[in-house]
């Protein structure tokens, strides 16, 4: 079975509350990078919302974001930015 990523034909019913992670190093930098981008799509997104988790060593982190993701349009372009961004090492 394929999936085609970019058919508008999803699972999901918009709007709804929706979590993204990224993973990368720990720096401030790149925590205010996640925000930035997830905010640029989805304004309405405050920092209180975000939660931060240090890896075993403390050398990486990852970033989750609760926001109400309003289309599949918006979540592609997010994913696409943070994906694009060479702090990211990883998002799920």
């Amino acid at each position: 079975m394929t999936v085609d990523l970019h058919s508008e034909e999803t699972l999901m019913e918009f709007p709804c509350d929706f979590q993204l992670k990224a993973m990368g190093h720990n720096t401030e930098s790149f925590m205010n990078t996640v925000f930035e981008i997830t905010q640029k799509y989805a304004p309405e997104t405050t920092r209180d919302k975000m939660h931060i988790k240090d890896s075993k060593g403390k050398k990486f982190i990852s970033v989750n974001i609760h926001f109400e993701a309003t289309s599949l349009k918006q979540l592609h372009a997010i994913y696409g930015d943070l994906k694009a961004h060479p702090e990211v090492l990883m998002t799920l």
